[in-house]
């Protein structure tokens, strides 16, 4: 698995400049609903690598080398589980400075962490559906799914900063491990679910 996450690193070496640009820009403003934007930014970065396996064949030709077919999977969702912690870290980091600069933190003011592990939640849950729709419908058909995806990051994004600005924690307090188990039973579907529609491409 290894391997596979280097040349993925390696395939979206250019593109990460520009995530690293939109993250640290979305980082450092003092904005609730940007920074939250930023973490579950990184649940589409997966999105990328498949597309660019599929239109390269990359996808056929990786059944001929020793990897299994679990390790090829698991290599999609550990790409986007590395770039969403990725994305939280350089919101706190940047929201950490402004802070002790005196400026205005939308992480460090009434709702910080809880917030931003919602914002993990969510970037979880999109990973978890974004990855088995991609294996099944194929790259072409799939730029639907792509549309979709970022209609629902918006949404979450607006969504958290909602939660952001309520007066009262309590029902954000409540909503924290439901949103947990949430992510965790999805991702417990979207793996075996994905892992067939893998073994369907053959």
């Amino acid at each position: 698995m290894k391997a596979l996450l280097l040349k993925d690193f390696y395939v979206l070496r250019k593109q990460m400049w520009v995530y690293a640009i939109i993250v640290l820009a979305w980082g450092v403003v003092p904005q609730a609903w940007l920074n939250l934007l930023a973490v579950v930014y990184g649940s589409i970065i997966p999105y990328s690598a498949m597309a660019y396996d599929q239109r390269s064949r990359w996808d056929k030709f990786t059944r001929m080398l020793p990897y299994s077919d679990q390790a090829a999977v698991m290599s999609r969702y550990v790409l986007g589980w590395i770039f969403i912690l990725a994305s939280a870290a350089i919101v706190m980091l940047s929201q950490g400075i402004l802070s002790q600069l005196s400026i205005p933190s939308a992480f460090f003011s009434a709702l910080p962490l809880r917030i931003l592990f919602v914002a993990l939640c969510i970037g979880c849950l999109l990973l978890a559906l974004n990855i088995p729709l991609m294996l099944r419908l194929g790259a072409e058909k799939a730029r639907l799914v792509s549309a979709l995806t970022t209609f629902l990051v918006f949404a979450s994004a607006g969504a958290l900063s909602g939660l952001a600005d309520a007066e009262s924690t309590a029902p954000v307090m409540l909503a924290l491990p439901v949103l947990a188990v949430l992510a965790i039973i999805a991702t417990a579907v979207s793996i075996p679910l994905s892992l067939k529609f893998y073994r369907e491409n053959r």
